[in-house]
């Protein structure tokens, strides 16, 4: 096996039988082949890279947090209803339905996580409706306050103290 370099230093191998155009690649010892292909240890990144990296993680967890604390449901009439955001759409279409003729059919229940059913009045469901769009707030102001926190983070142990709890 011989070996060659062309003009960019790119390494290649030829067996011996091999004709290689020496004006296009020039003949190198097999140690500097293996030199130059050798590779280039990586650069460690920065405090700055850290720390832009710390953020970006950090601002994906609180994300995640928000949601988990969104979705975890509520608690009405000693029951936690699912309140993800198709049940809360389902719940926000079922409560402007029965608005316009501000009744239920007898005997409406609407399902608890555990799914039990829970018998429910207009009244009922507005009131689950307005914990669901109270935690979807709270949660999200929370939220924006630990990002903004993050975001004013000039270390990375000032990232890593900033936890949802």
């Amino acid at each position: 096996m011989r070996y060659y370099k062309d003009k960019d230093n790119l390494v290649y191998g030829f067996e011996d039988d091999i004709k290689v155009d020496t004006s296009i690649y020039t003949e190198i010892s097999k140690e500097e082949a293996l030199e130059l292909v050798k590779p280039i240890p990586p650069t460690p990144p920065s405090e700055e890279e850290l720390l832009a990296n710390a953020k970006e993680n950090k601002l994906k967890e609180i994300d995640a947090k928000r949601d988990e604390a969104i979705e975890s449901g509520v608690t009405y009439k000693d029951k936690v209803f699912q309140s993800a955001e198709k049940d809360r759409n389902l719940l926000t279409s079922t409560v402007s339905l029965f608005s316009i003729t501000k009744s239920l059919p007898e005997g409406f229940v609407w399902i608890a996580k555990d799914n039990t059913a829970v018998s429910m009045s207009l009244e009922d469901l507005i009131a689950l409706g307005a914990l669901m769009a109270s935690s979807v707030n709270e949660n999200t102001i929370k939220a924006r306050n630990l990002k903004d926190a993050v975001l004013k983070a000039t270390t990375l142990d000032e990232v890593k103290g900033i936890v949802w709890n």
